[in-house]
């Protein structure tokens, strides 16, 4: 349980740390207003990576403690990983791919593991 907590947790800090570097390499053109759309987007996308990286921390305390609504967004989350991170095999960027989809298989196959299934079951109680 706590391994895929701490696996969940990684994935919060890439996705910021994604995000972040995307707005370290934004590079769009200069609007009459000095602001570049690009800045933006990076900008936008750092607050959106930071808020979901927040619901990840949760989740993965949540599975921490074993509660049992913390599975099921922790679950989606992967599900969209693998499908963001799959294309990247095909276009050249196999590392990013793996980086994206290993731990998102690593973490699927750690919520169904028999151990993590009880402690978040139904019928526990969190610790």
């Amino acid at each position: 349980m706590t391994l895929v907590a701490l696996l969940v947790v990684a994935e919060a800090v890439l996705l910021v740390a994604g995000a972040v570097s995307a707005l370290l390499l934004s590079d769009g053109d200069a609007a009459p207003s000095g602001v570049r759309d690009a800045d933006l987007v990076a900008v936008g996308l750092v607050a959106f990576a930071a808020l979901f990286a927040a619901g990840l921390g949760l989740c993965a305390w949540g599975l921490h403690q074993g509660a049992t609504w913390a599975r099921s967004p922790v679950l989606v989350w992967q599900v969209l990983q693998l499908a963001a991170g799959l294309p990247a095999f095909g276009g050249g960027a196999a590392w990013l791919g793996a980086l994206v989809a290993v731990p998102a298989v690593l973490v699927l196959v750690g919520l169904f593991l028999p151990p993590v299934v009880a402690e978040t079951g139904r019928g526990s109680v969190p610790r």
